[in-house]
């Protein structure tokens, strides 16, 4: 199964990002979106992260997608580096 594949038809709520990080699969779930005009509880830009992968969600229409997905290796810092790309491109696809 696919990240998307396990994420609602809908942008989520507080409480489904609380579950992404509480989850064995992912290190770290962040919500990226600016909320006006979303909805309050409305997170439809997700970085997404685990020990080899970082990538960055948007929610739109059609459902979620992938929007750039940064590969990990055993730099120190790619983590930070690749969670700063995928964040860029998450606000530049929710402009």
């Amino acid at each position: 199964m696919s990240v998307l594949d396990s994420l609602p038809d809908r942008p989520l709520t507080d409480a489904e990002l609380a579950s992404l990080n509480h989850s064995d699969a992912l290190d770290i779930a962040v919500d990226v979106a600016d909320r006006e005009g979303a909805g309050a509880g409305a997170i439809a830009g997700l970085l997404l992260a685990t020990e080899d992968w970082v990538k960055g969600l948007v929610y739109e229409r059609d459902g979620w997608r992938v929007v750039e997905t940064e590969a990990l290796g055993d730099g120190e810092n790619e983590r930070y580096e690749g969670m700063q790309t995928c964040e860029s491109a998450v606000r530049a696809a929710l402009d």
